[in-house]
C-alpha cells in the first residue's frame, strides 16, 4: 500500500478512529434526513446523510494528509465544504405561486448537516452530537413555538381564492365589518393550479374567472385568528382559504 501512495495505513489506530467518524457522521446525518423525509421535503435521509458523511470525509482526509506530508491547514478543506454546500441548499429553496419562499428550513438543516459531518471529521464529537440533537429538536419542536407565536399575532395571512371577483368584494366587506383591516392584497392567477381532480369542475372554475388574493389583514386582538377563519369561511363563492 505504501508502494501505492495510499495514505492513512501506517497507523492501524488511526484509520479505525477516522472511519468511526465517518460512520458515526452517517449516523447524524441519517437522524436528520429522516425527519426531513418524513416530511416529505426536497431533501430527505439520503441526502443528508451523503451531506454530513462526505463532510467528515473531508475532515478526515485532511487530517490524513497533514500526518502523511507533515504540514498543511486542518480547516483549509472543511472551509471550502462550508461554502461549497451553498448549492445544494439553493436546489431546495424554491418560491410558489403565491409568491412564497419554501425550503430555507431545508438548506439549513443541510448546510447545518455539513457542519455536524466536520465536527466528526474533526474529532469534535461532543459539539457534532449536541448540534445534531439541536438540530433535531428545531426541526420537530419549534414549529409548534412558531405556530404559537403566529397565532398570537394581530396580522393573520391569508390566500384566498373566488369564483368571480363580486365574491372578493363581498369578502373584503366581510372583513372591515369585523373591525379588522386589511394591509396588502396582491391577486394571485392560480387558475393553473386549482387542485381538481374532476376536469369538467375545473374547467367550469375556470370559466367562472377563478380570482385569487394574498391578503395580510390585521385583527383587532390577538388570539382572535380562528374566529375570524370561522366568520370568514362563511363568505359566498370561497373556492380555498388558507392561513399561511
Amino acid at each position: 500500500m505504501e508502494y501505492i501512495g495510499m495514505i492513512g495505513i501506517s497507523d492501524y489506530q488511526q484509520i479505525v478512529t477516522g472511519i468511526v467518524r465517518i460512520l458515526l457522521a452517517a449516523l447524524l446525518g441519517a437522524l436528520i434526513g429522516m425527519e426531513r423525509g418524513r416530511r416529505h421535503r426536497p431533501a430527505g435521509l439520503r441526502t443528508h446523510t451523503l451531506v454530513c458523511v462526505a463532510s467528515a470525509l473531508v475532515m478526515v482526509t485532511n487530517e490524513q494528509l497533514i500526518m502523511a506530508y507533515g504540514s498543511g491547514d486542518p480547516t483549509r478543506m472543511g472551509a471550502q465544504v462550508i461554502s461549497g454546500i451553498g448549492f445544494l441548499g439553493a436546489g431546495t429553496i424554491l418560491t410558489d405561486r403565491q409568491n412564497r419562499v419554501r425550503g430555507l428550513t431545508t438548506a439549513a438543516g443541510l448546510w447545518a448537516s455539513a457542519c455536524i459531518g466536520l465536527a466528526i471529521g474533526g474529532g469534535f464529537y461532543i459539539g457534532g452530537i449536541v448540534t445534531c440533537v439541536l438540530v433535531l429538536v428545531i426541526f420537530t419542536k419549534f414549529i409548534d413555538v412558531e405556530h404559537h407565536f403566529v397565532r398570537k399575532s394581530r396580522v393573520m395571512e391569508l390566500d384566498v381564492s373566488f369564483d368571480g371577483a363580486k365574491n372578493l368584494n363581498h369578502f373584503i366587506s366581510e372583513i372591515t365589518s369585523h373591525d379588522c383591516s386589511i394591509i396588502s392584497l396582491e391577486y394571485i392567477d392560480l387558475n393553473d393550479d386549482i387542485g381538481f381532480q374532476n376536469k369538467v369542475e375545473k374547467e367550469e372554475i375556470a370559466l367562472k374567472k377563478v380570482v385569487s388574493v394574498n391578503l395580510h389583514i390585521l385583527l383587532p386582538v390577538k388570539d382572535y385568528h380562528s374566529e375570524i377563519l370561522e366568520i370568514l369561511e362563511e363568505s359566498k363563492g370561497i373556492i380555498t382559504m388558507e392561513e399561511v
